[in-house]
């Protein structure tokens, strides 16, 4: 009998580190169209597909080729893989994989093709198809992707650049564009994007990905992103996740579209959709400035999980080993096979080295303490295969959550119609609330006069307003000299909090400021509604922060305890231990009466930072 397996390898030298080359490679849909892989859609070849497989075949007119998809494993930064089986064309088989190791010059990137063609016409197929040219293809495609990284770009089009038919009206939208949002260099950036992007990348422009590439605050970013909606440059819409597996479900174009519940096709269950964690403000290229192909090459790939750092397969029985490269924070291991959810914390000093069962004889949960950089052994003890998986919750999975923009004055400037449908009620869950006042106001209207006080007010407002954009907040509304302000995290809001008494003493220099702050600050679920044309949230977690501002002093915050579990704050309090103070205390809240409340009292103070009970 004839054998027609095949097997081609190829090492590549790539001058990026790991970290760098996985967010290019592990989007697996631009890397397919970037070596020549013809489009891709769903087939209905089975109604037993098992779940995690998806059925594949190319688009018409191409190749008839069918086959079924096993789910991508990944262990990022390091190693990707896909394994096919096909129902019928040139294969049997074919297993795709990366691999990316470190070395002095950067890293070596390992290309590997295995499987097994379909008789004769298959493993000529396969000689022609991997053959020198596709590895010289492969070389210049990472040489590409360096080039990209060193350069802070965006991938062009690799087979050719998008050519202008009228050069001087994108000179002319250029300078419009930095004239309205007075950022040139931005500006010019997002315009480049736009003509010679990868149509795989700049179909989905994400702000918060422009920002880490660019290196320029996501804030600029941002604001840039929305001039070019304005002037018909960009279109925007809303991508829905689910809450639960966190991939996007479905996408968009106005907020009054939003229905629940929403299906998940991953999760094959129903969920209400969240405006601050579920809900995703995506840019695309208007079609008037270019044409972008909308053509998918793959179904699945890590890029579309980033917060997912481990996707494995294991066989009934199997136990495997994985060097992780974690970051610190939360993260849970679990099974798709069992009802066992490990939640790790990781930090330097956790234990280097686990095993990891998992079962179908219990439902459990288990705390453990990992390294950065563990050594795991991941055993299943069922009798079904299982996926693995190890997600980050700390992570942020997405760039620009609705909560955020819709309360920015400038997006509602802008946009004015992007609002929920009146009496519908989303929930906000997890979402950071600040509230801010002024100390002795009072002191300040009978000092200088009620004219000169409220200008004094309404500048606080302006600067006030500026600190909390610059760290990811949206100032939602004023209440007499008070600010309702919202983050995605605590971290966030006590930074901003800071960053304005910075910039009053600035504003101030050489004299005594006027403007003495206090605020609180407290994490929950809330509820987003439309209310007097703008988003607004209410419920009892809003009215606890509302509280807390009356038990700060001057340049106090009070913190609640809630807030205070967020990693990003303990790991911004530790940069500050020489200048702040942390004082405990149980209170109670107007409207609580019946609940001893844990905050704790933040201020300034020369000695190092210490924890009063």
């Amino acid at each position: 009998m004839l054998d027609y397996t095949f097997s081609y390898s190829w090492q590549i030298q790539s001058s990026s580190s790991p970290e760098q080359l996985w967010t290019l490679l592990s989007d697996t849909n631009r890397l397919f169209r970037d070596l020549g892989e013809l489009p891709v859609e769903r087939a209905n070849l089975s109604r037993m597909n098992l779940k995690g497989h998806i059925e594949l075949t190319y688009e018409p007119l191409h190749r008839t080729d069918m086959w079924e998809e096993e789910p991508y494993q990944w262990e990022a930064p390091y190693h990707l893989s896909v394994k096919r089986n096909y129902k019928s064309g040139y294969f049997k088989e074919l297993l795709i994989s990366i691999d990316i190791s470190d070395n002095q010059f950067g890293s070596m990137v390992t290309f590997r093709f295995r499987g097994e063609a379909n008789r004769l016409p298959g493993y000529i197929f396969s000689k022609r198809r991997f053959s020198r040219r596709f590895r010289y293809h492969l070389k210049k495609l990472i040489q590409q992707y360096d080039q990209s990284i060193v350069e802070h770009t965006l991938p062009e089009n690799y087979s050719t650049k998008f050519k202008l038919s009228a050069p001087r009206r994108w000179d002319l939208h250029r300078e419009k564009l930095a004239e309205l949002s007075g950022d040139e260099e931005i500006s010019e950036l997002l315009i480049h994007a736009i003509q010679h992007g990868n149509d795989a990348e700049i179909k989905q422009l994400n702000p918060a990905k422009l920002s880490e590439i660019w290196e320029k605050p996501l804030n600029s970013v941002l604001r840039v992103m929305l001039f070019a909606t304005k002037l018909d440059l960009l279109n925007f819409r809303w991508n829905v996740h689910c809450p639960e597996c966190r991939n996007r479900v479905k996408s968009i174009q106005k907020l009054g579209e939003i229905t629940d519940p929403v299906f998940c096709p991953t999760c094959e269950k129903d969920f209400n959709v969240d405006f601050h964690q579920a809900l995703e403000l995506m840019f695309e290229p208007h079609p008037l400035a270019r044409k972008v192909s909308r053509k998918t090459y793959c179904y699945g790939n890590p890029a579309t999980q980033p917060h997912v750092d481990l996707q494995l397969t294991l066989n009934p029985g199997q136990k495997r080993f994985v060097k992780m490269n974690l970051r610190e924070g939360y993260y849970k291991i679990y099974s798709n096979q069992s009802c066992e959810v490990i939640y790790a914390q990781i930090d330097h000093h956790g234990l280097t080295n686990a095993t990891i069962h998992f079962s179908d004889k219990r439902d459990d949960r288990e705390d453990i303490y990992l390294s950065t950089t563990p050594n795991l052994i991941l055993h299943n003890q069922t009798e079904e295969k299982m996926i693995v998986k190890c997600e980050n919750l700390s992570r942020e999975t997405f760039a620009v959550s609705a909560a955020e923009v819709t309360s920015w004055q400038l997006f509602r400037n802008l946009f004015p119609e992007e609002l929920i449908r009146d009496e519908k009620k989303l929930n906000a869950k997890n979402l950071t609330i600040l509230f801010t006042d002024l100390f002795n106001s009072s002191n300040l209207y009978r000092k200088d006069g009620d004219e000169t006080a409220l200008g004094v007010v309404m500048g606080h407002f302006n600067t006030l307003e500026q600190a909390v954009i610059e760290e990811r907040g949206a100032v939602v509304k004023t209440l007499g000299d008070s600010v309702m302000a919202i983050f995605p995290t605590p971290a966030h809001a006590l930074k901003a909090f800071y960053k304005a008494e910075k910039l009053f003493k600035q504003q101030q220099a050489g004299e005594e400021s006027p403007i003495k702050l206090k605020g609180g600050i407290h994490v929950g679920d809330c509820m987003a509604v439309s209310l007097n044309n703008r988003i607004d949230y209410f419920g009892n977690h809003v009215n606890i922060a509302s509280r807390l501002v009356s038990f700060a002093n001057s340049s106090e915050v009070v913190i609640s305890s809630d807030a205070y579990e967020c990693p990003e704050l303990k790991e911004y309090l530790r940069g500050k231990h020489n200048i702040l103070r942390v004082h405990s205390r149980e209170v109670t809240l107007k409207g609580f009466d019946d609940e001893p409340f844990e905050i704790l009292q933040m201020s300034r103070n020369d000695s190092p930072l210490r924890l009063v009970v």
